[in-house]
């Protein structure tokens, strides 16, 4: 590594270990405040308080690696350029990109790294940041807690609207207890379907015992032209309701960018394809890796932009950074609600933020160089 290289390198340290360290501790302040009240009244341990904040890091941790970019590169570059640093380093002969190099490694690696949090150690701390929420809002955890409820899908020739999932009581992972069962079986020569439901159902592999069954086998005009009942039946219906359930249980920010996918094949197969929940799920799923790579976005956009306004003050990086990550937080909302609204596709809602700055970033050098 030259020796440049490591000056630059120097100037960034300071800055963004004292960015990151600074925001999170705010961030976890505005965790516990909303909080303080029933930490007090219910004279929760600290231990329990202690917990909520570790396992909350890691989140904030993803949220604050861009802002440390944005931060050390702009006052590394602002400093540089006040001095006239950067000036004697171009008439040496090296350019701005070449100059700038170190500042988009750091970019790169903060990416890396926070995707790694992100992907690996988010949903899992994230888990357990919301049960140790749960316990101190004293919510108490039923024997069978409900899994999804009105859940209505399609598999091959069949339509599903299941009123209440929840996991079986013996805690089996293979079964589920389902409510309000109703199952459209669409005939092969045309016409209604048939019609079964069940006030209860236990499913276990692919096996759905239905009890308190009434079948209705419609007439070509839509009337009643049958109703069987029975106390209960069994029927083997090779539908993936464990992946749907199982998905149900974890909300997307406790899931890996893989049990994303997972879920989002899973509903694609089942026909919920178009709806807010697979929305949800593509959205969640392409953030789980633009997100992290705002840091390098801001590594690209910080340097040229602090370079061309670095005569106007000596504090001009701290504001600039300040100003980038007010307008990428704001424009990474507005662009996830649209995605989840369906105004904008997933794949665009989750990477708006990179390709804005990393094209404001590339015009500014381009410009400037």
């Amino acid at each position: 590594m030259k020796r440049m290289d490591r000056y630059v390198l120097g100037e960034m340290a300071p800055p963004f270990l004292a960015g990151v360290m600074l925001i999170v501790v705010m961030l976890v302040g505005n965790t516990l405040f909303p909080l303080i009240e029933q930490i007090v009244k219910n004279g929760i341990p600290f231990k329990v308080v202690a917990k909520l904040v570790v396992f909350n890091i890691p989140t904030l941790l993803v949220l604050t690696l861009p802002a440390g970019t944005a931060l050390s590169a702009s006052w590394a570059v602002n400093r540089m350029a006040r001095d006239s640093e950067i000036t004697v380093i171009r008439m040496s002969g090296v350019s701005l990109r070449r100059l700038f190099l170190p500042i988009f490694l750091v970019g790169l690696l903060a990416s890396i790294t926070a995707f790694v949090v992100a992907d690996r150690v988010v949903p899992r701390a994230q888990h357990e940041f919301q049960q140790t929420q749960g316990q101190m809002l004293s919510y108490a955890l039923q024997a069978s807690p409900s899994l999804a409820a009105n859940k209505v899908f399609t598999f091959e020739d069949y339509a599903f609207h299941i009123r209440e999932i929840r996991k079986d009581p013996s805690g089996d992972p293979n079964k589920l207890q389902l409510y309000g069962v109703t199952i459209f079986e669409n005939p092969t020569n045309g016409g209604f379907p048939t019609i079964t439901t069940a006030q209860s159902a236990t499913y276990n592999r692919d096996i759905w015992a239905l009890q308190n069954v009434v079948v209705h086998h419609l007439a070509l005009d839509g009337s009643e032209r049958l109703e069987i009942q029975a106390a209960a039946t069994t029927l083997n219906l090779r539908v993936p309701l464990m992946d749907i359930a199982s998905s149900a249980m974890q909300r997307p920010d406790e899931l890996s960018m893989a049990q994303l996918g997972r879920r989002m094949r899973a509903m694609q197969s089942t026909g919920q394809d178009g709806g807010e929940d697979f929305r949800e799920v593509a959205v969640n799923y392409y953030m789980k890796l633009s997100l992290p790579f705002v840091c390098l976005a801001f590594a690209l956009c910080a340097p040229p932009l602090a370079l061309r306004f670095a005569r106007t003050g000596a504090y001009t990086g701290i504001f600039l950074s300040l100003v980038m990550v007010w307008v990428g937080w704001n424009t990474l909302l507005l662009t996830k609600f649209l995605g989840l609204g369906g105004a904008l596709n997933p794949i665009l809602a989750a990477w708006a933020p990179d390709i804005l700055f990393t094209a404001i970033g590339l015009y500014f050098l381009w410009r400037i160089e």
